[in-house]
Parts: structure tokens; C-alpha cells; sequence
């Protein structure tokens, strides 16, 4: 395994972990006008005037919205595969076209 390799693995890997980090966190797009609005994938948060936080899911889903979690959902997944192949390949070179095809799909 070459240095483009490791590297590449570990950025996968921090991609990876960015991306998971992001679907838990429902600031997608955060408003400051009457009040505190965080509005995430699938989650709502609303803070106004300094009262309790009340978060919610809509009902029904948006189907964007949902879209775009199946979308990135399936992103992580292509970026998982890829991480694990590339430690494979320390062992079996071969994997490793395979891995470069799939990194190529989840990071777009």
C-alpha cells in the first residue's frame, strides 16, 4: 500500500465521520429572526423569545428532504465500503479498484 492510499483512506475516513456527524445534528439551516429556528433533515427545532426549545418532525415528511437523507445515507454507505476496502487492500492488491470506483460514487 503506497502513501496516496493511506491517505486517502484516512480522508475518506474523516469524511465519513463529518458526514455521520451531520445527519445527528438538526442545524441544517439556522434562522435568528423571532426567535431561534433550527431546521434539520428531518427534525425541527424552534426556540422563541428565550422559552423552552420545542423540536418536532413534520408531518409528512417532506419528500426532498427525505431524498436527501436517502442520498446521503447512501453516500456514507459507499464511504464506509471504501474506507474497508482500502484497508483490505494492504492484503489484496486487487480490491483496490473496487475502492477507488466506489470513493468515486459517494464523494459526488
Amino acid at each position: 500500500m503506497d502513501k496516496l492510499s493511506i491517505i486517502s483512506g484516512a480522508l475518506f475516513l474523516a469524511a465519513d465521520l463529518f458526514a455521520i456527524a451531520s445527519l445527528a445534528m438538526p442545524s441544517w439551516i439556522t434562522s435568528d429572526v423571532g426567535g431561534r429556528t433550527y431546521i434539520g433533515l428531518l427534525q425541527t427545532c424552534l426556540n422563541i423569545y428565550g422559552r423552552e426549545s420545542v423540536c418536532y418532525y413534520p408531518d409528512p415528511i417532506r419528500p426532498e428532504w427525505l431524498l436527501t437523507f436517502l442520498f446521503i445515507v447512501m453516500g456514507i454507505g459507499c464511504v464506509t465500503i471504501t474506507v474497508v476496502l482500502l484497508a483490505i487492500s494492504y492484503w489484496k492488491y486487487s480490491v483496490m479498484k473496487f475502492a477507488r470506483w466506489l470513493g468515486f460514487f459517494g464523494s459526488k
